[in-house]
């Protein structure tokens, strides 16, 4: 099932915010008694296909998403992507090949970016899409899948703090979705009835944790809404985007006091992640 190996996929990016910036590229793990280093898929996809020689970057133009043309050495040069690499990838399979640029912005827990840009004409390409945060994975099948933890990472919580459930009926870990190029956009995998039951269960089981009412300084609790959150921006994303149909998900499960506030939070953020996201 294609949503189970979103889940899968969310955890390994996880091991990004776990192991630091520093970590990007490598992942150690344990195997017969030695440290074998595992590279990060994106960085795999980064590192492996075609790249364009810098001599040729002014050869290349760019049209961005705002109609303006730059070239590609502007583009790669520019002092806000200290951290730029680029790559040329058929992601959709029609002998066309995509010009692909990642980027890390910097910051505490933020924020890498990809741009997406499909070829118009000889030497000449055009912005199709923008992941931002979320330190999305390429696949090895050309599937992006993107994680909401950065998003969330602050939703009334430290970035760090996750809700603890250590029981047989813990919730199941959802907080990513798998985007697909085609035809010039990037587009949401839709969701099944077993993700949206396994969603629905979810919500039931974070409902009856205790409320744990917000310090008026610090507004963060254990991780409880953060997980309320990142369950409801994957409905919201996997189902349509239909914001009525996940309030009311969210109304009814949510039923603790401050209800109206969490909400508007919540819709704050995805109108938010729809100014930096092309999906």
């Amino acid at each position: 099932m294609k949503q189970a190996r979103i889940i899968v996929m969310a955890l390994s990016g996880m091991l990004f915010f776990l192991t630091g910036r520093a970590q990007t590229d490598t992942v150690s793990h344990q195997r017969d008694s030695s440290v074998e280093a595992e590279t990060d898929p994106t960085t795999l996809f980064f590192q492996q296909n075609e790249k364009i020689a810098a001599g040729s970057w002014k050869k290349i133009s760019l049209l961005t998403k705002t109609r303006k043309t730059i070239l590609l050495s502007s583009f790669l040069n520019d002092p806000e992507k200290m951290y730029a690499d680029h790559v040329l990838a058929d992601l959709d399979n029609d002998g066309k090949k995509e010009l692909l640029v990642t980027n890390f912005t910097g910051g505490a827990h933020c924020c890498d970016e990809i741009y997406i840009f499909k070829n118009t004409a000889p030497n000449k390409y055009q912005h199709a899409a923008k992941v931002f945060a979320g330190h999305t994975l390429i696949t090895e099948k050309k599937e992006f899948v993107y994680t909401f933890y950065e998003q969330f990472g602050y939703f009334f919580t430290c970035y760090a703090c996750g809700l603890t459930d250590t029981t047989d009926e813990a919730p199941i870990d959802v907080k990513a979705i798998t985007l697909d190029y085609s035809k010039g956009k990037l587009l949401v995998s839709p969701g099944d009835q077993e993700l949206r039951s396994v969603i629905n269960d979810n919500l039931g089981k974070l409902s009856e944790h205790p409320y744990e009412k917000l310090d008026e300084e610090i507004p963060m609790d254990n991780g409880l809404r953060k997980e309320f959150a990142m369950n409801l921006a994957v409905f919201y994303y996997s189902f349509g985007k239909k914001l009525p149909e996940t309030q009311q998900l969210f109304n009814k499960y949510y039923k603790f006091p401050d209800a109206r506030k969490v909400w508007s939070a919540f819709v704050k953020q995805l109108q938010d992640m729809k100014k930096d996201n092309d999906f």
